[in-house]
């Protein structure tokens, strides 16, 4: 059967997914205000990825990223052309320039099987592309998630690649889909790369894609990262980078799938108890699933093995765990959604509603995932009324949050006890421990990290209109920094962006320490002192010789390249 726009299957479809994208435009159009989450830092380090290539830093050899070079890229594109549109949504969003035409391509094949069909897989690709929010909350207060964005984006590609591979007939159309998400995949989060491959392995094996289309995809996947390579030299660089991550998280691959399983847990009982349940129906008689969708009306059985719904259930959950294993509380797992869906489709509704157990379990496996992220958004929405604005003119416009009252208020209260008594969280950052353990999902030390930083920018102003010079390199040693975007200054090269000290943050090359050490001015947020951020400083003290160390705000010393003279006050 073809499909034809004006059919009214395709229509209903294709009209949905038009006028959410154009909906999309319009809110970006606008400054949105959205509630801060906790552990809000990922949400800066694109903003600061994305100005060190606008100002024509090269990733991974002038700065070091947790990620791959892609979510920059679109978001930089993003953020071009809606620069005041909130943040959050920007990120969060950017992804879709990639995913809307697969998903498009996608829907237009499923389409053969119904409006339901279309629908059904369209329908979760649009509530996980679009909120931000992640399954797992690690706050008793409802607010964005601004974390774990490339984790989230990972999690929708997948998704589309498994219905790829079972709604998308066409072999042209397959090649043109699976190369456009592997190498995205590849360059926006290398371990859901690998989590593809795993997937894309079973569908050898099972002969769900055949050699011509794998050699094809793979033809198209080198030359294109070969193209690249010769003309940036990023995908060497890239590899460099990953490879050295993996050096700083070796030894914690088994501790990392415990916790997924546990974490998970409800979602891979349900899943497992559903491969059983198939297995199990098998082993009486009973057909396989997938090849019941794949059976034209009146044809044969396929004739493969492998090609069974537990065993692709399996696999996917195994691909599943080892993705989230390295991506705590994204939405991982929705990729099995396309493989439940045709579960259902592969046998009329009457049959499929006397096998209630099958029923079940397909809900259980995905109610849990879909529940606790609408969920959150909808708590999210309905208690940010009466949220109070964060001001911060200093930063960009698109950095536009809103707080509990009681966060705002707790946030000005806290600073004042981390400014008269520093020295007791320095005690706390000498015994290798945070103040509270949960310090980063607490919403007042994100409240604090933006008023501190929105601060610290009018207090360099102040000092350079005193010293009748300006600090054209600067640099923050924290997480992330976008104090040099908000600024427009230079960002100091030979730093690794989302430095986390203990996965992120290598070893320095002479390279780098000579970079480093022209810096002109090194940002040293104290509000409060944590292990973290002096392990950070220490690590990179060596670039920083003879680098005399001021007060700048409460909250903020720095460390001030020599070639300035002292002047004013706030000098030590």
């Amino acid at each position: 059967m073809t499909i034809d726009l004006r059919g009214r299957p395709a229509f209903f479809v294709f009209s949905v997914f038009g006028l959410t994208i154009v909906a999309l435009a319009a809110v970006l159009a606008m400054p949105f205000e959205l509630p801060i989450g906790a552990s809000f830092w990922d949400t800066y380090i694109y903003l600061d990825g994305a100005y060190r290539m606008e100002q024509g830093q090269q990733i991974y050899r002038d700065f070091h990223a947790p990620v791959g070079p892609l979510n920059y890229v679109l978001f930089g594109l993003l953020h071009s052309v809606f620069d005041t549109a909130n943040i959050v949504l920007l990120i969060q969003w950017c992804m879709i320039l990639v995913t809307a035409p697969v998903t498009a391509v996608i829907c237009w094949f499923a389409a053969r099987r119904g409006t339901f069909a279309a629908l059904a897989l369209l329908v979760p690709y649009l509530v996980f592309s679009i909120l931000p929010f992640n399954v797992v909350n690690w706050n008793v207060f409802p607010g964005v998630d601004g974390f774990g964005y490339y984790n989230r984006h990972g999690a929708v590609l997948l998704y589309l690649l498994v219905a790829a591979l079972f709604f998308v007939p066409s072999r042209l159309a397959l090649v043109v889909v699976i190369s456009t998400l592997l190498l995205t995949l590849a360059f926006t989060k290398i371990n859901a790369f690998a989590a593809a491959g795993l997937i894309l392995f079973v569908a050898v094996v099972t002969r769900r894609i055949g050699i011509a289309t794998s050699a094809a995809v793979a033809a198209i996947c080198l030359s294109i990262t070969a193209l690249l390579e010769l003309m940036t030299g990023v995908v060497s660089a890239y590899l460099l980078s990953v490879f050295r991550i993996f050096e700083n998280n070796t030894g914690v691959l088994f501790q990392n799938i415990t916790f997924t399983v546990s974490m998970r847990f409800d979602v891979i009982l349900a899943g497992g108890l559903l491969a059983l349940y198939l297995l199990w129906s098998q082993m009486r008689g009973g057909t396989n699933l997938v090849s019941d969708f794949d059976r034209p009306a009146g044809g044969a059985l396929s004739t493969n093995f492998l090609d069974r719904d537990w065993i692709w259930l399996g696999a996917l959950i195994v691909a599943n765990i080892l993705y989230e294993s390295q991506n705590w509380g994204s939405a991982a797992f929705i990729s099995l959604w396309p493989l439940l869906l045709v579960f259902l489709l592969a046998r009329p509704v009457g049959q499929i509603s006397a096998r209630p157990a099958l029923a079940l379990l397909i809900a259980l496996t995905v109610l849990p995932t879909f529940t606790k992220v609408v969920h959150s958004a909808f708590r999210a929405a309905a208690t940010s009324v009466r949220d109070a604005s964060i001001e911060t003119p200093n930063l960009p416009p698109s950095i536009n949050m809103s707080a509990k009252d009681l966060s705002v208020r707790g946030a000005e209260k806290s600073r004042r006890v981390m400014e008269r008594h520093r020295s007791a969280y320095e005690h706390y950052a000498r015994e290798d421990i945070l103040p509270h353990y949960w310090l980063y999902f607490d919403h007042r030390f994100q409240v604090n990290v933006l008023e501190t930083m929105n601060e610290v920018i009018g207090a360099i102003r102040e000092r350079e209109a005193e010293l009748g010079r300006s600090y054209e390199i600067i640099d923050l040693r924290d997480f992330a920094n976008p104090v040099v975007a908000a600024m427009e200054r230079t960002p100091a090269r030979g730093v690794a962006i989302g430095g986390d000290p203990y996965r992120a943050a290598f070893p320095l090359t002479d390279e780098e320490v000579e970079m480093l050490a022209e810096t002109d001015l090194v940002l040293l947020p104290v509000c409060p002192v944590t292990v973290a951020r002096e392990k950070l400083l220490a690590d990179y003290a060596e670039a920083y010789a003879g680098f005399r160390r001021i007060s700048l705000t409460g909250c903020f010393d720095a460390l001030e390249n020599p070639k300035f003279q002292a002047a004013g006050q706030g000098g030590n």
